[in-house]
């Protein structure tokens, strides 16, 4: 395997694509300081998953993308590919080649993709491990790798060899066991305190549940005995219900017979009044048909007086008729005549008519004539304007020409004077070379003494810079240990704020209200007696035994309030809760003999501290409560006192009034109620020590931090110094072999000057030549030009002449079809008359005939009103013969109609009769019926009490009701449970679940305690067995590089010895690495005393013998051998070179001595500001030419 590729865009200096390509073998970078060749080293390092933005140089990871220059805008994102070549399989992917490429955009978002599909880091990280490649191998060898093994400090030293051993890993996994191991040890801390909370309240809750249970069986009693007394009463009113259903069954039988009879009554009486009815309308026909006879004479009189009117009307109508017959005859007569006159008029108008067309058409052809020689002129002028036209356009052309040529000559002569002046030049520069090659000569010699005089004062600020990071190493170790410490503090006080939000060791009921008003749907709840007081650590084992129970009683502002919570609680069925209202709750006044004298505290209501408005509320729960030291103490006052008052020792033994006594061991709490809130407040005050010492060590740490980064920039800055002296001497060298190809250069350009001039001499000759013959040719066209616009002009008063005749023609020809148009008119004018006239003797002979037909119409008209009249006379006769026989039949009608009547009064007699009999069943039926409704309503009302208060039918109230031997008997028994359950008191109906559900809790808690030690034992059995794999491997390891760095060192030094010795070899896993080398001819010394090229050489011995233990399949070497002289170098390029033949080598150097052995160059360069560029050479290829 070897690295094949590296992509690189918009990566730190890298703004465009840059891609290099690596063969087997040492591939070398170089380029001048700031130039950006070191980029790509972090390139490889970034994209093999490096998160360290310190070891990329730079202050936050969006530094790595290109952030603009003075020509270029800030990019977006940063990207790099890396190819690795996998023909051998050492990846476990099935692909030859294997590209991994990492993207960051300015946004923060990362893309992490192997051959172009996304990934994680971790899959990258998992890729490389245990391949010599990544971040923990020795892939990547920079100056800070030769810094680690330079350092005073043989811990750090320690570090590179857990690289090379690769237990890296193992330490990492052992790190998130331990942290594994502390979050179990936290988790079991955690458990411990809730498990302590949860079995303070269980032995309450358990006689709490208890009470719970007895309620529950004296009222399940209770409620059968009621259900058995509703049911009992449910079926006396059913039976007497029953009862008096029958009775209303029998009088609805009496009713409904008396109901028929007068219903018969009435039925005949309907007959009868039926029959008189029919009687009456009998009556109404014949005075209808009277009535109707007498309409029919007086309409027969009306008729006929109407047809004699009608008859006189006729005779006027045909009067009328002969008068307008005479007046249509007169018209028809005059309009004959119009019609003859007008038809004379009409033919004189067509003769005029025919005249004026003829000489309209004389007149257009003369137009027409005018017009076709009119457009012969007009195209002869056209030519001539085109002819014209061409002409000026020649003329341009020819006068450009003459311009151009012109410019060209002056540009000739400019070029020459330039060229000239050139030459001047050139002979100046030639004399300048000289200068400053003696120049660069004298910088030389300077550059090697500042080399010398730099070396020394390196070698102090080194000193410096490592003293200052070992005190800011210790000050962040102090900050951090201190920031743990804050860490546990807050990480306790939000595991006692958690539980005191969640309402943990409050009673089910009290978290419901708490519930409430943390969620604001009550207001007027102030909070569990427990908040509002603040007690002494010294007293809170004394209160919470006195208070008990009442620490979780709820205050609230009023008793509406209070009222309101309880029937929240009813409603959601959360058990019971005590609530103290402030408005009723009062203190008790402490009367008689008070405890005093020594032993004594005070009373508990003035020893703890609360609010001025919460002191009713504690002088009513305290306020007979005194405190004492001890119980014989407590014994002595309550006998002093007569055992009025209650007395509490500080172990929280109690004396009650009367004389009893209270004591015993009692279960240690560490998150009781009181102590709970104490203990936030201590928490917090902790925290805020601890986080004033934090801010103090942070401070120092970045002033050390400030002072390290300063010796280590004076450090640089020296360095940066040397590597420019290096490179100025090799810039120099460079500097005078380019002056001397620029002399020969000059001596060359010379001579083309002086050949260009003459070329330039020629050719404006032959250019004013051109000139010369483009001017006769321009005065030639202006001639031809002039005698062209002569010709235009007669042509265009030609034009206007025959216009102006053409326009009279048209004027005259204008009149001539007005006129035309006049008469034509005047013709349609009298044709239409002439239609007229036609028209209306048509109308009028029409009107004749309508008016004889009409004359025929009114003599039909006349014989028919005479026919109808004698008939009305007849119908008047019928009609008076027929009212007289009517007026017979209507008089026997009425005899009829009186006898009727009577027969109806004697059955109305009969009806009334019954009616009154009917009424007085009725009301004897709505007796019966409201005694049903009654009955009904009892017994409903029994059925909706067990429905409301037991949600019960009757079927299962007969079921779960129990009924004794008599009713007395059940009345007594209910009293009895009802005594029995009020000497319970307070029953809190939620403890039975909330028992069962704490219970389960404990339970599930202890599972959890005890898979939590397993987890802890199994940890703590990976972690020796991590300490035992890294001790064998760091062991193997150290002597495989021991023996590797002997070699190698021997190698470098040619000769001398050196060794790698545990400061502390009994502990494997802790112990630092001391390097002890001696140098040939020199006495065994430390790392620390060998001079400076001494010791960059034996931290190089180091790194490449860590290499050979643990070989990578490519390394990247940045500078590393910057500190050696060329005698050193030679002996490093000797040693790269026998390594190349394992390992692939991409080397970053400025140095000429390590250029000579790479068989590939890559020069960055920085032409444009801020851009690193790339050229490559092949050094093989280059020396070939060269040969």
């Amino acid at each position: 395997m070897y690295l094949k590729r590296l992509e690189i865009q918009g990566f730190k200096s890298f703004a465009d694509k840059t891609k290099l390509e690596f063969k087997p073998g040492i591939t070398l970078v170089v380029g001048p300081n700031g130039s950006g060749k070191s980029n790509i080293a972090d390139a490889i390092r970034w994209v093999l998953g490096e998160q360290s933005v310190k070891s990329l140089r730079g202050g936050k990871m969006e530094d790595v993308i290109f952030a603009g220059s003075e020509q270029r805008r800030p990019l977006g994102m940063a990207e790099v590919s890396l190819t690795v070549d996998n023909s051998s399989g050492l990846f476990p992917l099935e692909y030859n080649e294997i590209t991994v490429t990492r993207r960051l955009y300015r946004s923060g978002e990362s893309d992490y993709l192997i051959n172009r599909v996304p990934c994680r880091l971790r899959d990258i990280h998992n890729l490389f491990m245990d391949t010599g490649v990544g971040r923990e191998g020795f892939s990547i060898i920079g100056q800070g790798k030769v810094d680690e093994v330079l350092s005073v400090k043989p811990e750090v030293r320690r570090g590179l060899l857990e690289e090379a051993a690769g237990i890296v890993k193992y330490r990492y996994k052992k790190r998130e066991a331990v942290q594994k191991l502390a979050e179990t040890e936290n988790s079991l801390v955690r458990l411990s305190d809730i498990i302590g909370e949860l079995t303070r309240q269980e032995e309450p809750l358990a006689e709490q549940a208890k009470k719970a249970t007895q309620y529950k069986s004296k009222k399940t009693e209770l409620d059968s005995l009621e259900i058995g007394l509703i049911i009992a009463e449910n079926e006396h009113c059913r039976n007497r219900l029953e009862k008096v259903e029958g009775k209303l069954e029998r009088l609805e039988l009496e009713i409904e017979e008396t109901k028929t009879n007068y219903h018969q009554m009435q039925s005949s009486e309907e007959e009868y009044k039926l029959e008189l009815q029919q009687k009456d309308e009998e009556l109404a026909l014949y005075r209808e048909k009277i009535y109707q006879e007498n309409l029919t004479l007086e309409k027969n009189e009306s008729e006929k007086k109407l047809i004699r009117e009608r008859m006189a009307s006729l005779a006027v109508q045909t009067e009328q008729l002969e008068q307008e017959r005479e007046q249509l005859h007169q018209e028809e007569k005059l309009l004959q005549q119009e019609l003859v006159t007008h038809r004379s008029q009409e033919d004189l108008l067509l003769k005029e008519l025919a005249e004026g067309q003829e000489k309209l058409c004389h007149y257009e052809e003369l137009l027409a004539e005018e017009n076709e020689k009119e457009a012969k002129v007009k195209a002869e002028l056209e030519e001539l304007k085109n002819y014209h036209f061409e002409l000026l356009q020649k003329g341009a052309q020819v006068h450009n020409e003459i311009t151009g040529l012109k410019q060209r000559i002056a540009s000739l002569q400019k070029q020459k004077e330039q060229i000239t002046m050139r030459e001047g030049q050139m002979k100046e520069e030639r004399e300048q070379v000289l200068e400053k090659l003696s120049f660069f000569e004298k910088e030389a010699e300077e550059n090697v003494l500042a080399l010398l005089n730099l070396e020394k004062e390196l070698v102090i600020k080194d000193r410096q810079y490592l003293q200052k990071r070992e005190q800011l190493q210790k000050q962040q170790q102090q900050n951090l240990t201190c920031q743990q410490e804050r860490n546990d503090l807050c990480s306790r006080r939000q595991l006692l704020e958690e539980m005191e939000k969640e309402g943990q060791g409050y009673a089910y009921g009290v978290r419901g209200v708490l519930q409430l008003q943390a969620n604001k749907q009550l207001e007027g709840i102030v909070g569990p007696v427990a908040q509002i007081i603040k007690v002494p650590s010294a007293y809170e084992k004394a209160v919470e035994v006195v208070l008990g129970g009442s620490l979780q009683h709820i205050v609230t502002e009023n008793e509406e309030v209070a009222r309101q919570a309880i029937a929240w609680l009813k409603q959601q069925k959360r058990g019971r809760v005590t609530f103290l209202p402030l408005d009723t709750v009062k203190g008790q006044v402490k009367r008689g003999l008070v405890p005093t004298g020594e032993g004594v505290i005070g009373c508990l209501s003035e020893l703890i501290a609360y609010e001025d408005r919460y002191k009713g509320i504690i002088e009513y729960l305290l306020g007979r409560v005194w405190l004492v030291k001890n119980l014989a103490i407590a014994v002595q006052k309550g006998r002093e006192t007569s055992f009025r008052w209650r007395l509490v020792t500080l172990d929280g033994e109690t004396v009650n009034p009367g004389g009893s006594l209270t004591g015993g061991s009692i279960k240690p709490n560490s998150n009781s109620l009181l102590s709970r809130k104490r203990k936030i407040l201590e928490l917090t005050k902790k925290i805020k020590e601890r986080e004033i010492v934090l801010a103090q060590g942070q401070k120092k740490e970045a002033e050390l931090e400030i002072a390290t980064k300063e010796a280590h920039h004076q450090w640089e800055e020296i360095k940066e110094k040397m590597q420019k002296l290096r490179l100025r001497e090799v810039e120099v060298s460079s500097v005078l072999e380019r002056w001397r190809a620029d002399k020969g250069r000059q001596e060359l350009e010379l001579e083309g000057l002086q050949l260009e001039i003459k070329q330039t001499g020629n050719e404006a000759e032959s250019l004013l030549t051109q000139v010369v013959r483009f001017e006769q040719e321009q005065k030639m066209l202006e001639e031809k030009t002039t005698v062209c616009l002569i010709k235009i002009e007669e042509l265009q008063q030609k034009m206007e002449k025959r216009q102006a005749e053409k326009l009279q023609k048209n004027e005259a020809l204008t009149q001539l079809r007005i006129e035309v148009a006049t008469g034509e008119a005047k013709l349609a004018a009298y044709r239409k008359e002439e239609n007229y006239y036609l028209s209306r003797l048509g109308q009028l002979t029409q009107l004749w005939e309508e008016k004889v037909a009409e004359k025929q119409k009114i003599k039909e008209k006349k014989t028919e009103l005479t026919t109808s009249f004698l008939a009305v006379e007849e119908s008047i006769a019928h009609s008076l013969q027929l009212s007289q026989e009517w007026e017979g039949k209507l008089q026997e009608m009425r005899q009829v109609k009186v006898n009727v009547q009577e027969q109806i009064g004697v059955f109305a007699e009969k009806i009334k009769k019954y009616t009154n009999l009917l009424r007085r069943k009725e009301e004897k039926k709505h007796q019966l019926q409201l005694q049903q409704s009654k009955l009904d309503t009892a017994w409903e009302a029994a059925k909706r009490r067990l429905q409301e208060q037991y949600n019960l039918t009757v079927e299962e109230g007969r079921e779960k009701g129990t009924v004794l031997a008599s009713r007395q008997k059940s009345l007594e028994r209910i009293v009895e449970l009802k005594v029995e359950i009020n000497k319970l008191g307070e029953v809190n109906l939620g403890a039975i679940e909330e028992y069962a559900r704490l219970k389960e809790r404990l339970d599930f808690l202890h599972l959890q305690v005890q898979d939590l030690c397993e987890a802890k034992k199994r940890l703590e059995v990976v972690i020796a067995e991590m300490d035992r794999i890294m001790a064998r491997k760091f062991k193997e390891t150290y002597i495989q590089v021991d023996q590797a760095f002997q070699e190698v060192f021997v190698q470098l030094f040619g000769g001398g010895k050196a060794e790698l010795v545990l400061c502390e070899p009994e502990s494997l896993l802790e112990t630092g690495v001391e390097i002890i080398a001696q140098p040939p001819g020199k006495k065994t010394q430390n790392l620390s005393l060998l001079s400076g090229g001494e010791r960059a050489l034996t931290a190089i011995a180091l790194l490449m013998a860590m290499l050979k233990v643990r070989p990578s399949p490519f390394c990247v070497l940045d500078e590393i051998e910057s500190n050696l002289d060329e005698t050193n170098i030679s002996r490093f390029t000797d040693l790269l070179t026998r390594f190349a033949e394992e390992t692939q080598f991409i080397v970053i150097s400025h140095r000429k001595g390590t250029m000579e052995v790479g068989h590939v160059l890559y020069g960055v360069t920085m032409e444009e500001t801020g851009v690193s560029r790339l050229v490559s050479v092949k050094l093989e290829d280059a020396q070939k030419e060269a040969s």
